[in-house]
């Protein structure tokens, strides 16, 4: 929306944007799970859910979303693997309690206790560049 604004108004409203976000940039291809992403999401192409079909709506091939919808799948699937052959309601807790210092392949461990429920307190920011979310490396190019 902001790049069509900025088309129409000749102004560039995306100039000096900054976005946070709890997931790393889906344009990171520095990290091993931005690229594994990127790279099933190519192959794959889901598309919109049906309720959805016949709308204007067209699902992005990429987003900041999916993208944390996969990385969430992830560790349920980690999740999963730990409750073993036969997993039970009750073990759960103790599975998910158990992840210490796992990599989702963001280069952020994550980690849960009984004292701790959320995963991660990283936050990733992000600029816009040529219409596309790019990580901010430099935060002085920010302030010109």
């Amino acid at each position: 929306l902001l790049a069509n604004a900025s088309r129409d108004d000749n102004r560039d409203y995306t100039a000096n944007l900054i976005n946070s976000q709890v997931v790393p940039s889906y344009e990171n291809l520095s990290m091993a799970s931005v690229r594994e992403y990127r790279d099933l999401m190519d192959k794959h192409r889901p598309s919109a859910p049906v309720a959805l079909a016949g709308t204007d709506y067209t699902p992005l091939p990429h987003s900041f979303v999916s993208l944390e919808g996969f990385l969430n799948a992830k560790l349920i699937v980690e999740v999963l693997r730990r409750l073993g052959d036969h997993p039970t309601r009750a073990k759960i807790l103790d599975a998910v309690n158990g992840i210490h210092d796992f990599d989702l392949g963001m280069g952020t461990p994550l980690s849960f206790s009984a004292q701790r429920n959320q995963a991660s307190d990283a936050i990733y920011y992000t600029t816009v560049r040529d219409g596309r979310f790019v990580p901010i490396r430099d935060w002085k190019e920010l302030s010109k």
